[in-house]
């Protein structure tokens, strides 16, 4: 992950296994994740998730995936270690129609 600006801590980069979190620092965040891009070896395997027209150009000239936010954020895909522990809720119509109807008193007064 890629702030702009600076951290609350002394250092600009936290990492652990799953994830890195960089500050850009003086530059913009734009500009570090093109940077950051331009490194790896095989930009296909990286992801970048932004709406930022300019930036995704940028990252597809590299080779480089892109989603963006509303994209990422409701993706339907659920990493295989997750699909045992995904809960399903199934309301009948009858159920459904008692929350409607609980909502439209409350909502629509």
């Amino acid at each position: 992950m890629v702030f702009d600006g600076y951290p609350g801590l002394e250092e600009d980069y936290i990492s652990n296994a799953a994830i890195s979190v960089v500050f850009s620092r003086s530059q913009t965040a734009d500009e570090r994740i093109k940077k950051i891009t331009e490194k790896f070896a095989n930009p296909k395997n990286t992801i970048t998730v932004s709406d930022d027209k300019e930036l995704r150009l940028c990252i597809r000239s590299l080779k480089g995936k892109v989603l963006g936010v509303e994209e990422f954020i409701c993706s339907k895909e659920i990493p295989a270690e997750d699909k045992d522990n995904e809960i399903k809720v199934e309301l009948n119509f009858s159920q459904k129609d008692r929350i409607n109807q609980e909502l439209k008193k409350l909502w629509l007064r």
